[in-house]
């Protein structure tokens, strides 16, 4: 029986939203370009692609530090383009702090059941499950902050 020599295939986690690409096209882009997209970090990652609130995700930005997992920070639009247009998806970029966390003391389900409603009412498109689009979320806490500071200030 001939000996395997199989190797792991490099895997990459993608945190966050890429500028200019859907979800599905940013795995898509780094899937052709010979990588798994994981969402747990193993022994075969070589890099964490962090994008827009990719800080927020503590799991992978935990799993990138705890393993000296290089970072790819694609949050300045073009960056991950001009990476998929060369063939090299490169680190060297420092690893984010973990976002704060959420001080409204919601649940991330009610959170999210918040943030659907809003988005329905205010004329978004919204899974009913999964997950909620960047510029979604986005708006929704420009939306709550705006208002909420516009009180303090007009005190």
């Amino acid at each position: 029986m001939a000996e395997s020599n199989f190797e792991p295939v490099p895997s990459v986690m993608i945190a966050g939203e890429v500028p200019g690409y859907d979800w599905e096209d940013a795995r898509e882009a780094a899937r052709n370009l010979g990588y798994e997209v994981v969402g747990r970090a193993d022994d075969s990652t070589v890099l964490l692609i962090l994008g827009e609130g990719g800080d927020r995700n503590a799991t992978k930005v935990r799993d990138a530090s705890e393993r000296g997992i290089p970072v790819m920070d694609v949050r300045e639009p073009g960056r991950f383009k001009s990476a998929v247009r060369s063939g090299e998806l490169a680190g060297g970029d420092p690893l984010p702090e973990p976002a704060k966390v959420d001080r409204s003391g919601m649940s991330e389900r009610e959170r999210n059941r918040a943030v659907r409603a809003w988005a329905r009412e205010n004329g978004y498109a919204v899974p009913t499950k999964g997950r909620i689009p960047m510029h979604v979320r986005h708006a929704y806490e420009l939306t709550h902050r705006d208002a909420s500071e516009g009180k303090a200030a007009a005190a």
